[in-house]
This record gives C-alpha cells, structure tokens and sequence, in this order.
C-alpha cells in the first residue's frame, strides 16, 4: 500500500482545522461553566437578600416596640421621675387657653 504525501497546503488546513474545533469545543465548555458558576452565585445572593430582609423585618419590630409610647411614658415616669405639669406651669402660645 503506498501512502500519498500530504502537502504543505493540506497540513496547515488539517492543523487550522484541528486548532478551530478545539477552541469551539472550549469555549463551549467555557460558556457552561460560566453558567454553572453565574448561577450559583445568583443562589447565595438571593438568599444573602432574603436574610437581610427578615432581619429588617426583625429591626422594624424591634424599633416600633422600642418607641411605642407607652413605653416611653412609662420609662418617663419610672426612670426618670417626670410628671404631668401642673395647669400653673403650661404657657399657651397667643395667651388664650383653650380647653
């Protein structure tokens, strides 16, 4: 059996061939991984995301209980000994009292 020789020519189109689909074939593979990755990180964000939230949630609650004004009155009274004032140490604005 005799081989024909293959010529400069048809070498470098073998090889240009060659070097065209590995590079198709990696940068598939490429695409995918980055779309494996992309997507898990997508994952940890929205739930990063969904964590903060319930803890502003919880920091919502946590402020209206802590200006609710019962609480402030009773931390008035109790701590820090305020009182009413008396009718003789009000001063309406105008002069004029009004009921």
């Amino acid at each position: 059996m005799i081989r024909r020789k293959l010529s400069r020519k048809e070498i470098i189109l073998a090889g240009l061939g060659l070097f065209l689909a590995v590079s198709v074939v990696t940068l598939y593979i490429w695409q995918q991984a980055e779309a494996v990755r992309l997507g898990l990180r997508i994952g940890r964000l929205e739930k990063q995301c969904q964590t903060l939230g319930e803890d502003v949630n919880k920091l919502e609650l946590k402020k209206s209980s802590l200006l609710s004004l019962d609480r402030v009155d009773r931390i008035a009274r109790d701590e820090l000994g305020l009182v009413d004032p008396k009718d003789d140490q009000v001063i309406y604005e105008g002069g004029k009292r009004t009921p």
